[in-house]
Parts: structure tokens; C-alpha cells; sequence
């Protein structure tokens, strides 16, 4: 229930590996290489980056999230299913860089298993956090992939004057790829994020995000954060369902797509559960650092890629609970993660119904409107089993494909024709998304509702 970890964490941890330096008749403070302390996600410094530029903002996204929150409980809950449109953009300098399609795709259906609860390891899920683990609803469909080939290189630095991210990715003109409409779209960055290094101590990034801000409502003297660096970054190596990452110091580790599962809870409004206090990066725990979330259990520092479930690292005494390492927005290996507690899910729906509403309140709710205003048109919709698509002359080759909910291929990618017939019959009664990608231009999506 925890993390605020502060640019000034990292200060300290700089001050006391200076410090130690004179301490001659002490043990060292300095960790060795093994037990380093690891920043995979650099949500924070992402915020500490934003108060620094503009005085007041760590509070006033606070107070965001606070006042969705508020509103929401206000009014009867709402159980709809949001669908997020995501454009994934894979920036990338050497060939294995530029991942292929099916990771992109393994990657969607995690992000809707994981926000649906419908990962099967929600079986691992200890029965002591059963009662507070939920779905929280909201679905993503990929409407576009853009690959761009740069030069660039995109690090992270720390200097005692202030930490600089590597939002270069997000921008065309600095060889990254701009975004794509951040008010309706979810960007998504995939690029080789080389190491923070921090007095010669070298820690993985696997990604990071900014929090929600509502801009036009910001303190009187302070500017918003720029519009086009809304989203999510992520390492190359971690997009997918089934990979390994040989992070320095800690060797190869499992990963399941759950690092964007993590970065994707931050861009709604989540901090990290575990404690990124001022003592944490010191490997002193923080029971004081608070996530803001009440069935989050107390929890002193992020774990380092494990799955112990004996750890408890804020004993409270009566009723007490272990942490969390289930949580996907604690540092935990990845194979153990697998649930958000009603309380995250409740502050990840009231931003998409306050901040980051654009996302939900998009053309894509009518399929026949997004398909004509992209160049086709599909009926009848809902159907009994068959689709008509028609695409426009201008549009020219296109190939489509069929996913259902939760990513996963039904109809792949084929050549259509201009009239072209989609045949659904015998999948069970639902929601399933049709994705037309035409030769030149953006791709489209558009729902299908088979009754």
C-alpha cells in the first residue's frame, strides 16, 4: 500500500554511497552488484520531474484522482465496460528491436486478461486477498502499429539538479514517433530503454508513465505537462506473454507482459503498492509511504523480483496482512502478479470517467460510424453469425482479422475483397472486434456485436 518514491530517494541513496566513502571505521552503507537497488518503473521520477517544472503538481493530480473518486462514489456504480483504443508505436534502431506483430498482439490479450481478471493464474491468488481482488473492466483494442527506424538512443539521466526522461521517444522531430490523438488513444512506446545509472551503479528500466492530470484545471502559475507525452513507455524486451529479461545484478527473469500491465495502472491513476519512502531505496522499510488505496495491505519497500510469500515488511500486529506480491503494481517477479484490489479498480474507473474520459468517449461505441468514416461500412451489426463489409474503391488492398475480447485471434489476417462477407457463426454470443488494415494509411477498428 505504498510508493512515493521521491527524487530525493534517490539523493539520498547518492548521498549515502558519498558518505560512506569517509566512514572508515564503519561497514560499508554500498551494496554490492547483486543487491543493488532496482528502478524498473520510473513513474516517480516521472512525477518528481513534473513537480520540479511546475511547483504543485504531485498534489494536484492528487487532487484529480480524489475529486473522480469522490464523484464516482457519489453516483451509482457504473458497471459498463470501457474499451481503451491503443496505438502502439515500436521505435527501434537494430532489428530485434522491432518486434514482431505477434508480440504486439500476445501483449493486447495480457492488458484485457489482466484488466478482466480472466489471467488464468488468478487461481494463485491467496484466499487472504480473495474478498478485496476484482475485474475492473476496461478492455483495450489495438487500432494501430507504427514502426519507426531511428538513430537515437533513450536513457534516462541522473544528475544532482534534476532527472531527465527519455520522452525523445515521443516526438518525431527527436527521432522518435509522435503520438497518435492522446485525448481518445492510448500510446503506447516500445524502445530499447538503455540503464539508469546513478554514481556508477547501474539499475533496468523496464518502463514508465505519467499520472493523469486535468489540464485546464491546473493551480494559478503552473503549466500542464505537454499534451503529446501522455502514455506509456516500455522496454522492447518486456512486450509479449512469454520472455526473459537479464536485468544487471539479478540475472534473467520471467516476463508476461505484466510490466505495461503495471505501466498502463500508473497512466490511470495508480501509484506503486510497496514503499518507495525515503529509507526504502536504503533497503530500511517505510511503513509511513501510503499508495492512497484502502485494501491494499501496508507495505514498506517494492519487492526485488520475487515471489515470497512470507513477506511482511510492515508488521502491524493484530490482523496484520503480508505483502501484496500479487499485485501488479508491486515490483514483484511477474509470474506471481495477477490481480488489482477493488480499491485500484475504483480509482482507474473514476479516471476514465473524469480525466482521461476522451478515452472512453470516442466513435468507436457506434462500429457502423467508425467504419464509415474510415471507408467502409458493416451490416447488418448486431448479427446473427454474418457480417457484410463493404470498403470504399479508395481505400484499394486491405487485409482484415477478428480478435475477441481478450486479443485472441479468431478470423487472421486474410486479403479482402471490396465486398467482403465475415461469417462469425458458431463463436458464442458477444463482443468481438474487426480490424482492417489497409496497404497505405492507418488501420481501423470497429465492433461486432453477434447475437
Amino acid at each position: 500500500m505504498k510508493k512515493h518514491l521521491l527524487l530525493c530517494t534517490l539523493l539520498l541513496s547518492a548521498i549515502a554511497a558519498h558518505t560512506q566513502e569517509s566512514r572508515s571505521d564503519e561497514t560499508p552503507l554500498r551494496p554490492h552488484a547483486a543487491s543493488q537497488p532496482h528502478l524498473p518503473c520510473l513513474h516517480d521520477l516521472a512525477v518528481e520531474q513534473m513537480e520540479a517544472q511546475f511547483p504543485g503538481y504531485k498534489r494536484h493530480v492528487a487532487q484529480v484522482i480524489q475529486t473522480a473518486v469522490t464523484a464516482r462514489r457519489a453516483k451509482t456504480t457504473n458497471e459498463e465496460i470501457y474499451t481503451i483504443p491503443v496505438v502502439v508505436h515500436v521505435v527501434w534502431k537494430s532489428p530485434e528491436e522491432n518486434i514482431p506483430e505477434e508480440n504486439i498482439e500476445a501483449q493486447i490479450r495480457v492488458l484485457n486478461e489482466a484488466y478482466r481478471r480472466q489471467n488464468p493464474d488468478t487461481v494463485n491468488t491467496r484466499d487472504i486477498f480473495l474478498p478485496v481482488v476484482g475485474d475492473a473492466k476496461i478492455e483495450f483494442v489495438l487500432t494501430d502499429v507504427i514502426r519507426v527506424q531511428t538513430n537515437e538512443f533513450f536513457q534516462p539521466t541522473f544528475t544532482f539538479s534534476g532527472t531527465t526522461l527519455p520522452d525523445k521517444v515521443k516526438r518525431s522531430a527527436q527521432g522518435g514517433s509522435d503520438a497518435v490523438d492522446p485525448v481518445h488513444h492510448l500510446n503506447i512506446w516500445v524502445c530499447a530503454i538503455r540503464p539508469l545509472t546513478i554514481l556508477g551503479n547501474q539499475s533496468p528500466i523496464l518502463g514508465y508513465a505519467y499520472p493523469p492530470a486535468d489540464l485546464p484545471h491546473w493551480p494559478a502559475g503552473a503549466s500542464a505537462p505537454s499534451l503529446d507525452l501522455e502514455g506509456v513507455v516500455v522496454d522492447y524486451r518486456v512486450v509479449g506473454d512469454s520472455l526473459s529479461y537479464n536485468a544487471y545484478g539479478l540475472g534473467p527473469l520471467p516476463m508476461r507482459g505484466r510490466t505495461t500491465v503495471h505501466e498502463v495502472g500508473h497512466y490511470l491513476g495508480l501509484r506503486h503498492i510497496s514503499g518507495d519512502g525515503l529509507l526504502a531505496i536504503l533497503g530500511v522499510p517505510d511503513c509511513d509511504a501510503d499508495d492512497g488505496v484502502e485494501d491494499t495491505p501496508q507495505q514498506g519497500r517494492q519487492s526485488q523480483f520475487d515471489c515470497n510469500q512470507t513477506q511482511n515488511t510492515c508488521d502491524e500486529g493484530a490482523g496484520d496482512l503480508p505483502d501484496m506480491i500479487e499485485n501488479y503494481m508491486d515490483y514483484s517477479r511477474e509470474t506471481c502478479q495477477n490481480s488489482f484490489t477493488m480499491g485500484q479498480i475504483e480509482i482507474m474507473r473514476a479516471v476514465l470517467e473524469g480525466p482521461r474520459s476522451g478515452l472512453i468517449d470516442q466513435v468507436m461505441s457506434s462500429a457502423p460510424t467508425l467504419a464509415a468514416a474510415a471507408g467502409g461500412t458493416v451490416f447488418p451489426n448486431p448479427s446473427g453469425g454474418l457480417f457484410q463489409l463493404n470498403v470504399q474503391e479508395h481505400i484499394g488492398a486491405y487485409v482484415f482479422s477478428v480478435t475477441d475480447l481478450y486479443g485472441r485471434t479468431l478470423l487472421p489476417p486474410q486479403a479482402g475483397l471490396p465486398q467482403q462477407r465475415i461469417d462469425l457463426s458458431g463463436y458464442p454470443a458477444g463482443l468481438y472486434y474487426l480490424q482492417v488494415k489497409p496497404a497505405v494509411g492507418m488501420r481501423w477498428t470497429a465492433k461486432l456485436l453477434l447475437r
